[in-house]
Protein backbone atom coordinates (compact mmCIF):
# COMPACT_ATOMS: atom_id res chain seq x y z
CA UNK A 1 0.00 0.00 0.00
CA UNK A 2 1.37 2.87 -0.86
CA UNK A 3 2.27 5.62 1.18
CA UNK A 4 0.86 9.81 0.45
CA UNK A 5 3.12 11.96 0.96
CA UNK A 6 2.07 15.14 2.96
CA UNK A 7 3.26 18.52 0.88
CA UNK A 8 5.92 19.25 3.54
CA UNK A 9 7.25 16.13 2.39
CA UNK A 10 7.28 16.56 -0.99
CA UNK A 11 8.34 20.06 -0.41
CA UNK A 12 11.60 18.35 1.29
CA UNK A 13 11.97 16.11 -1.34
CA UNK A 14 12.26 18.83 -3.97
CA UNK A 15 14.43 21.01 -1.66
CA UNK A 16 16.68 18.33 -1.13
CA UNK A 17 16.67 17.55 -4.91
CA UNK A 18 16.91 21.28 -5.61
CA UNK A 19 19.97 21.35 -3.31
CA UNK A 20 21.69 18.83 -4.78
CA UNK A 21 21.69 19.62 -8.22
CA UNK A 22 22.71 23.48 -7.25
CA UNK A 23 25.62 21.63 -5.70
CA UNK A 24 26.17 19.33 -8.83
CA UNK A 25 26.19 22.48 -11.03
CA UNK A 26 28.10 24.83 -8.74
CA UNK A 27 31.03 21.75 -8.84
CA UNK A 28 30.67 21.34 -12.45
CA UNK A 29 30.79 25.69 -12.76
CA UNK A 30 34.02 25.43 -10.74
CA UNK A 31 35.16 22.63 -12.33
CA UNK A 32 34.54 24.63 -15.89
CA UNK A 33 36.52 27.79 -14.07
CA UNK A 34 39.61 25.60 -12.86
CA UNK A 35 39.68 24.23 -16.15
CA UNK A 36 39.35 27.78 -18.41
CA UNK A 37 41.95 29.14 -15.91
CA UNK A 38 44.42 26.56 -16.06
CA UNK A 39 43.89 26.44 -20.42
CA UNK A 40 44.06 30.76 -20.02
CA UNK A 41 47.59 30.21 -18.04
CA UNK A 42 48.94 27.40 -20.23
CA UNK A 43 48.59 29.76 -23.21
CA UNK A 44 49.76 32.70 -21.61
CA UNK A 45 53.06 30.55 -20.92
CA UNK A 46 53.16 29.44 -24.57
CA UNK A 47 53.22 33.05 -25.08
CA UNK A 48 55.78 33.69 -22.86
CA UNK A 49 57.84 30.76 -24.41
CA UNK A 50 57.18 32.43 -28.35
CA UNK A 51 58.51 36.20 -26.88
CA UNK A 52 61.96 34.56 -25.49
CA UNK A 53 62.47 33.00 -29.00
CA UNK A 54 61.55 36.26 -30.29
CA UNK A 55 63.72 38.04 -28.04
CA UNK A 56 66.60 35.58 -28.61
CA UNK A 57 66.19 35.67 -32.27
CA UNK A 58 66.73 39.64 -32.31
CA UNK A 59 69.51 39.66 -30.42
CA UNK A 60 71.26 36.83 -32.35
CA UNK A 61 70.85 38.53 -35.82
CA UNK A 62 71.77 41.96 -34.25
CA UNK A 63 75.12 40.77 -32.61
CA UNK A 64 75.45 39.11 -36.34
CA UNK A 65 74.70 41.83 -38.15
CA UNK A 66 77.56 44.20 -36.19
CA UNK A 67 80.24 41.35 -37.49
CA UNK A 68 78.65 41.58 -41.02
CA UNK A 69 79.04 45.35 -40.86
CA UNK A 70 82.79 44.83 -39.70
CA UNK A 71 83.97 42.44 -42.13
CA UNK A 72 82.11 44.27 -44.92
CA UNK A 73 84.15 47.85 -44.00
CA UNK A 74 86.82 45.79 -43.65
CA UNK A 75 86.69 43.94 -47.21
CA UNK A 76 85.59 47.84 -48.74
CA UNK A 77 88.48 49.50 -47.94
CA UNK A 78 91.50 46.49 -48.59
CA UNK A 79 89.64 45.72 -51.88
CA UNK A 80 87.72 48.84 -53.09
CA UNK A 81 88.98 48.12 -56.84
CA UNK A 82 87.44 44.77 -56.51
CA UNK A 83 84.22 45.41 -55.06
CA UNK A 84 81.38 43.73 -57.21
CA UNK A 85 78.41 45.80 -58.82
CA UNK A 86 75.53 45.01 -56.83
CA UNK A 87 76.24 46.01 -52.95
CA UNK A 88 75.15 43.40 -50.11
CA UNK A 89 76.89 41.38 -47.36
CA UNK A 90 76.36 37.80 -48.69
CA UNK A 91 77.22 39.13 -52.76
CA UNK A 92 80.56 41.16 -50.39
CA UNK A 93 81.82 38.25 -48.85
CA UNK A 94 81.45 35.82 -51.65
CA UNK A 95 82.75 37.78 -54.42
CA UNK A 96 86.34 38.22 -52.00
CA UNK A 97 85.96 35.09 -50.15
CA UNK A 98 89.31 33.45 -52.04
CA UNK A 99 91.25 36.88 -50.47
CA UNK A 100 90.01 37.09 -47.13
CA UNK A 101 93.44 37.54 -44.97
CA UNK A 102 93.40 35.70 -41.17
CA UNK A 103 91.47 38.35 -39.31
CA UNK A 104 88.42 38.42 -42.36
CA UNK A 105 88.67 34.65 -42.42
CA UNK A 106 87.83 34.67 -38.89
CA UNK A 107 85.01 37.36 -38.78
CA UNK A 108 83.39 35.12 -41.48
CA UNK A 109 83.47 31.92 -39.57
CA UNK A 110 82.08 33.78 -36.58
CA UNK A 111 79.30 35.15 -38.66
CA UNK A 112 78.55 31.42 -40.58
CA UNK A 113 78.73 29.64 -36.87
CA UNK A 114 75.61 32.34 -35.56
CA UNK A 115 73.67 31.41 -38.79
CA UNK A 116 74.68 27.45 -38.26
CA UNK A 117 74.29 27.18 -34.26
CA UNK A 118 72.43 30.53 -33.08
CA UNK A 119 69.73 31.53 -35.75
CA UNK A 120 69.13 28.19 -36.81
CA UNK A 121 67.75 26.31 -34.30
CA UNK A 122 65.97 29.28 -32.93
CA UNK A 123 64.37 29.18 -35.91
CA UNK A 124 63.35 25.71 -35.78
CA UNK A 125 62.21 25.62 -32.38
CA UNK A 126 59.41 29.03 -33.75
CA UNK A 127 58.38 27.15 -36.65
CA UNK A 128 57.85 23.77 -34.10
CA UNK A 129 56.53 26.44 -31.50
CA UNK A 130 53.91 27.31 -34.68
CA UNK A 131 53.12 23.96 -35.51
CA UNK A 132 51.99 23.05 -32.12
CA UNK A 133 49.71 26.09 -31.71
CA UNK A 134 46.04 25.95 -31.94
CA UNK A 135 44.99 29.21 -29.94
CA UNK A 136 46.54 31.90 -31.98
CA UNK A 137 46.79 31.83 -35.81
CA UNK A 138 43.37 32.05 -36.42
CA UNK A 139 42.14 35.10 -36.94
CA UNK A 140 38.16 34.71 -36.87
CA UNK A 141 37.06 37.43 -34.64
CA UNK A 142 39.33 38.44 -32.23
CA UNK A 143 39.95 41.63 -31.43
CA UNK A 144 42.91 44.04 -32.60
CA UNK A 145 46.02 43.33 -31.49
CA UNK A 146 44.76 39.38 -31.08
CA UNK A 147 43.72 39.65 -34.81
CA UNK A 148 46.95 41.21 -35.55
CA UNK A 149 49.25 38.72 -34.03
CA UNK A 150 47.50 35.94 -36.07
CA UNK A 151 48.53 37.49 -39.03
CA UNK A 152 51.75 37.94 -37.67
CA UNK A 153 52.37 34.10 -36.77
CA UNK A 154 50.85 33.24 -40.01
CA UNK A 155 53.76 35.31 -41.84
CA UNK A 156 56.34 33.94 -39.35
CA UNK A 157 55.40 30.73 -40.00
CA UNK A 158 56.33 31.31 -43.89
CA UNK A 159 59.52 33.07 -43.57
CA UNK A 160 60.64 30.49 -41.21
CA UNK A 161 60.02 27.47 -43.57
CA UNK A 162 61.47 29.84 -46.35
CA UNK A 163 64.59 30.63 -43.95
CA UNK A 164 65.07 26.89 -43.29
CA UNK A 165 64.88 25.96 -47.12
CA UNK A 166 67.68 28.26 -48.07
CA UNK A 167 69.80 27.50 -45.40
CA UNK A 168 69.37 23.71 -46.43
CA UNK A 169 70.46 24.92 -50.24
CA UNK A 170 72.66 27.58 -49.25
CA UNK A 171 74.94 26.76 -46.09
CA UNK A 172 76.40 22.66 -45.79
CA UNK A 173 79.08 22.57 -47.76
CA UNK A 174 79.36 25.75 -48.65
CA UNK A 175 81.96 27.40 -46.82
CA UNK A 176 81.63 30.90 -48.55
CA UNK A 177 78.21 31.34 -47.98
CA UNK A 178 77.49 32.92 -43.77
CA UNK A 179 74.26 34.14 -44.09
CA UNK A 180 71.00 33.44 -45.22
CA UNK A 181 68.86 36.19 -45.78
CA UNK A 182 65.42 36.44 -47.42
CA UNK A 183 64.12 39.97 -47.80
CA UNK A 184 67.79 41.46 -49.05
CA UNK A 185 68.59 42.69 -52.41
CA UNK A 186 68.99 38.67 -53.42
CA UNK A 187 65.02 38.86 -52.80
CA UNK A 188 64.29 34.68 -51.93
CA UNK A 189 61.72 35.23 -49.94
CA UNK A 190 59.03 36.77 -47.08
CA UNK A 191 61.00 38.69 -44.77
CA UNK A 192 60.09 38.33 -40.94
CA UNK A 193 56.99 40.13 -39.76
CA UNK A 194 57.83 43.79 -38.74
CA UNK A 195 56.44 44.84 -35.51
CA UNK A 196 55.93 41.06 -33.87
CA UNK A 197 57.65 41.39 -30.76
CA UNK A 198 54.84 45.09 -29.90
CA UNK A 199 52.07 43.07 -31.38
CA UNK A 200 52.54 40.05 -29.20
CA UNK A 201 53.81 42.49 -25.96
CA UNK A 202 50.17 43.79 -26.41
CA UNK A 203 48.50 40.84 -26.46
CA UNK A 204 50.67 39.51 -23.24
CA UNK A 205 49.65 43.05 -21.31
CA UNK A 206 45.85 42.60 -22.48
CA UNK A 207 46.05 38.48 -21.16
CA UNK A 208 47.92 39.62 -17.93
CA UNK A 209 44.73 42.41 -16.85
Amino acid sequence: MALALGSDAVAGIVAGAVVAALGYVGKETVQTVRDWRSERKQQLVRLYQLQALLEASHTAFKVQRTQAGRLEQRLRTRHRTQLPADSGFERVFTHLYAEFDSVESELHNVIRAYTEHALRPLNQAMLTWLRDDVDHRAAGRKPGSEAELAKQLNRLDSHLRLWLAKYETWIPNQPNHALVYLADEEGHGVGFPTGIEDTLAKVLSKRRD
